[in-house]
């Protein structure tokens, strides 16, 4: 009778610890092979105002890219330019598909969420959450990217896709 208990207990406390029962797995809402490639802000939605994103007009455009391949699983890389010099910041983090969102990681940090509103193989539209006046509370912005190949293109120059406002700052991740 107690190797009868003993074992029940086993079996129960064995169940109860399963790994399976405590992960939930949330479908995708989007295609991530759509992502797999370098992508540069186009536009930005803030409080009903359409804006331009404001890329250095003498450097190429600020862009992010998405890779997930052998030697780059999971590796998301971000440049923007922040002078007349076109001096480049660049960050490498990891990037993980969740539902209708991509997690942002510096190592083990989450540090962004991107929320996909639309992916498509020419757009990619998603929400960001950031204190932009640094005032403390961040502003929902919705940010309006296309596809983007830097070796094919040459610097931004003069060049003005939209009559829009500038967006005032620049949407790096912040890692810590």
């Amino acid at each position: 009778m107690k190797k009868l208990r003993f074992l029940t207990f086993l079996i129960l406390l064995s169940a109860s610890c399963s790994k399976d029962e405590n992960t939930i797995v949330e479908p995708l809402t989007f295609d991530e092979k759509l992502l797999l490639k370098a992508w540069t802000y186009n536009t930005i939605l803030l409080d009903g105002t359409n804006y331009l994103y404001d890329h250095n007009p003498d450097c190429y455009r600020d862009y992010f890219t998405f890779r997930n391949n052998e030697g780059q699983v999971y590796q998301y890389e971000e440049i923007y330019f922040t002078n007349t010099y076109c001096t480049a910041n660049q960050s490498f983090l990891i990037w993980k598909p969740i539902g209708d969102h991509i997690d942002i990681y510096w190592n083990t940090v989450k540090i962004d969420e991107y929320k996909v509103i639309s992916l498509t193989e020419n757009s990619f539209t998603f929400t960001i959450d950031r204190d932009i006046d640094d005032d403390g509370k961040k502003e929902h912005l919705i940010v309006t990217a296309i596809p983007y190949t830097i070796f094919n293109s040459s610097k931004i120059k003069a060049e003005m896709i939209q009559n829009l406002k500038m967006f005032p700052v620049k949407l790096s991740s912040k890692s810590p």
